[in-house]
């Protein structure tokens, strides 16, 4: 729905001549047209450096899509009722996959795309949001202020589900998750639906989460759409429908450590192996789409437009619809075409360079 409004509003501003603040850039490097989709839908990336797969999850169609790292299809896994979040193994073997509309955690062989288990989570608990702690997959579940975490222990034989980790009535949906191994025993949730934007740190390492930090509207943040912890495990990057920049906050405290720029309406966020952070943003053309930092930059050392893959409309990039690849070269885009109701998957290589030419 924030898409749509977002769309809606890039689009009258432009029709009254007003100015909704850009970004003081030069006009952005193009990226290529970018693969056709046959889905109109996305909601979450998975990159796989073992076999050089990208996985590309549909809630509306209960598939994954699987694509090279050239952005070819590959594969179709089918039979995944309301997929959305995906979390990958720490030995990228496996992938694990909430299924909202099956109440169920799905477990996918990522080798043959088949699935080696499946999970119940409880009828009407419709988990939808994940996030991998160590042997734990912590899943985001329920709808409006029903709404909990929970978790499923892979360390097990026979794998645990428990719910209710985190008391009802804080959350108005199912709410963004984010884990990092270089983040151990901390978890990261946020409210995606609420303004002002809700955080809140805990303490995963026990057998019980333990809040260590809760922040409202942090750095002036509203309707949190993406996160991303960095390498070093000492901050979190998100992206929401406001402010009109990428904020970074320090963990586990979430004090505002560093803005980098973007535009108006940032979606999506996402950093490399090496720090370089791509921040997304629902912008019109000439604006850019994707602004690629350095760590701590104040400027971008580069800034890709997606206009080829969407026709230079309005709401070009999807949320949560950026990934890197694990050596930080290749940055993957999921883009909106105005003319054709199916998504693009958009490949930058070599991302982690400056523009030539």
């Amino acid at each position: 729905m924030l898409r749509r409004t977002s769309r809606i509003l890039v689009t009258l501003a432009a029709a009254l001549g007003l100015s909704l603040g850009a970004a003081p850039m030069s006009r952005a490097a193009p990226a290529d047209e970018g693969t056709a989709l046959p889905i109109a839908y996305h909601c979450d990336l998975a990159v796989d450096p073992l076999h050089k797969r990208l996985f590309i999850s549909d809630y509306n169609t209960g598939t994954v899509l699987v694509s090279d790292y050239q952005g070819h299809l590959v594969q179709t896994i089918k039979n995944l009722p309301g997929v959305c979040d995906l979390e990958l193994s720490a030995d990228y073997r496996t992938l694990y996959a909430p299924l909202a509309r099956a109440d169920a955690i799905s477990v996918i062989d990522t080798s043959t795309g088949r699935q080696r288990a499946r999970y119940a989570t409880g009828a009407g608990t419709a988990p939808f949001r994940a996030a991998l702690s160590g042997q734990t997959l912590y899943f985001g579940y329920g709808e409006q202020w029903e709404a909990s975490v929970g978790s499923l222990t892979l360390a097990s034989s026979t794998p645990v589900v428990r719910l209710g980790l985190i008391p009802e009535g804080q959350f108005s949906g199912a709410p963004l998750l984010a884990a990092s191994p270089a983040a151990a025993g901390t978890l990261v949730v946020a409210d995606q639906n609420t303004s002002p934007g809700q955080l809140w740190v805990y303490d995963v390492s026990g057998a019980t989460p333990v809040l260590r930090t809760t922040a409202s509207s942090p750095g002036g943040s509203a309707n949190f759409l993406d996160m991303a912890i960095t390498p070093d495990g000492k901050s979190l990057l998100t992206a929401s429908g406001a402010p009109y920049h990428h904020p970074s906050f320090r963990l586990p405290d979430l004090t505002e450590s560093h803005t980098y720029p973007s535009t108006h309406y940032p979606v999506a966020v996402a950093v490399s192996s090496h720090g370089d952070v791509a921040a997304g943003v629902n912008s019109t053309e000439p604006d850019p789409d994707i602004y690629l930092y350095r760590p701590g930059a104040d400027a971008p050392y580069r800034t890709v437009s997606l206009a080829p893959a969407t026709g230079f409309d309005a709401g070009s990039l999807r949320p949560h619809g950026l990934i890197w690849t694990p050596d930080g070269s290749r940055l993957f885009a999921i883009a909106e075409h105005n003319n054709e109701e199916n998504l693009r998957l958009v490949v930058i290589p070599d991302a982690n360079r400056p523009a030539t030419g």
